[in-house]
């Protein structure tokens, strides 16, 4: 299940430029995307912190929400951790 996510989420690219790559996350319950800078996200996806995160984010979201952008850079990414 674990590369299942992973591989849809790398699939569903919405905007990537120099500095950021957004992504939309696969929920069936809102829309949820979560823009994060590159140099960022390659020590994410090495030790599949990425995965972890954006499952605690998709429990803690409100029922209420239904689009939201998430920005992870170098200085809030261990909050989400």
């Amino acid at each position: 299940m674990q590369k299942n996510f992973m591989h849809e989420m790398e699939g569903n690219i919405l905007d990537e430029d120099e500095k950021t790559k957004t992504f939309l996350v696969p929920s069936k319950r809102e829309k949820l995307a979560i823009r994060v800078d590159k140099d960022v996200l390659a020590g994410l996806l090495d030790d599949q912190k990425l995965e972890h995160m954006l499952k605690n984010l998709l429990k803690m979201n409100s029922k209420k929400t239904t689009k939201e952008v998430i920005n992870i850079t170098k200085r809030n990414y261990r909050i989400f951790i």
